[in-house]
């Protein structure tokens, strides 16, 4: 597989005041998505995690806060082999299925018949 790996920030949680700051970002939901290069398949993953308290010197408003920034958060916080191991997972089972309805050879067929009408 030729996996490639994309964040997007999804929803994130604040606190109006903490530690004399305004508005700061405490906890971030995003999807992880990883799409194979070679079959075009792709799984999400969905997870969440909290974002620690900010000092004063390095904060940056909520209004000044890029996608980028909070994506570096939440890789900070959530380590990613855990995650790419699901995705690789799911994306090699809808490359080889497992688990397919199969027909039952002993079993007769149910023929439908369509109303002409």
């Amino acid at each position: 597989m030729n996996l490639s790996y994309e964040w997007k920030i999804t929803a994130m949680k604040k606190a109006p005041s903490l530690d004399g700051l305004s508005d700061v970002i405490t906890h971030v939901n995003f999807e992880y998505k990883g799409t194979d290069a070679d079959s075009g398949e792709e799984a999400v993953f969905n997870g969440a995690c909290p974002i620690g308290a900010p000092d004063s010197e390095n904060f940056t408003a909520l209004g000044e806060l890029t996608e980028a920034d909070v994506i570096t958060w939440a890789q900070a916080n959530h380590p990613v082999d855990h995650m790419n191991e699901v995705i690789e997972k799911a994306i090699s089972d809808k490359i080889t299925p497992k688990n397919v309805e199969a027909e039952m050879p002993w079993a007769p067929v149910e023929e439908t018949t369509e109303d002409p009408a």
